[in-house]
């Protein structure tokens, strides 16, 4: 099994120059482009669609760039995925347990009011937003949330045990005092967010989880050089699709709610 995987890590070749990575090259350049406009003249309508289209150009350059540089790269992002799932499933664990207790057991005063705090913080910002600024806005958040969950991942899984902690117990009190506030049945509500959001989450709680293993491994640079690829070809090819309909969702019900 061991000779299997290093043969395999032989074969990739993870600096490959092709199309795809062209046109990662110039969204890249495209995006600091806009963020120093944005910076010096403020947000303007043509600014924020610069900025838009070279996130594009970045996404759509990472999948043709994983298309090139190998063959079945949905098979392969999928097959990494079950290869993970006992850290997937400990992510959804840990998750579902907290969420129980943030359901279940009231917040001490100062936890419940940190909490609302940072409801009505995000209600603010998010206060005024057209339903195309709200995709954008949860689609971002839960990208950051992701991402940082994988690559953080890597000091001992810490960062993603935690995230999954404090999302599952945010989910449990919001839960909770939404039954409080407004009964029982308004929590249909909240469950079309979840559909394809949590999901995405967990899987990516669960490859950081399993990235922090490689200090582990007696191998770590080979093994790392594994798992940074695959956690990524799984991030631009399975996770980010998920994140996109997910926000979609969310951010057109909020907006049709509001």
């Amino acid at each position: 099994m061991v000779k299997k995987t290093k043969k395999k890590l032989k074969n990739i070749d993870y600096f490959n120059f092709n199309k795809g990575t062209l046109l990662l090259v110039i969204g890249v350049i495209l995006s600091v482009f806009t963020l120093i406009s944005k910076l010096v003249f403020g947000t303007i309508e043509i600014i924020y669609y610069a900025q838009i289209f070279g996130c594009l150009l970045i996404y759509f350059g990472l999948i043709l760039h994983l298309v090139f540089i190998g063959d079945k790269p949905f098979f392969k992002s999928w097959k990494y995925i079950q290869e993970s799932k006992k850290f997937i499933y400990a992510a959804i664990s840990v998750f579902l347990f907290f969420a129980l207790i943030g359901f279940l057991i009231p917040a001490p005063g100062f936890l419940k009011e940190n909490i609302l705090k940072i409801i009505y913080e995000i209600i603010q910002r998010t206060a005024g937003m057209s339903q195309a600024e709200l995709i954008s806005f949860i689609f971002l958040n839960n990208l950051q949330s992701s991402f940082f969950g994988i690559m953080l991942g890597f000091f001992f899984g810490i960062f993603p045990v935690i995230s999954a902690i404090f999302n599952g117990y945010l989910l449990g009190f919001v839960s909770s005092y939404t039954v409080q506030e407004e009964g029982f049945f308004y929590l249909w509500r909240l469950f079309p967010h979840g559909i394809f959001e949590l999901p995405a989450v967990f899987i990516s709680f669960g490859l950081g989880i399993r990235f922090g293993s490689l200090l582990l491994k007696k191998n770590k640079k080979k093994f790392f050089r594994y798992f940074l690829f695959n956690s990524l070809r799984t991030f631009v090819l399975i996770i980010i699709p998920f994140l996109i309909i997910s926000a979609l969702i969310e951010g057109s019900l909020i907006f049709l709610f509001d």
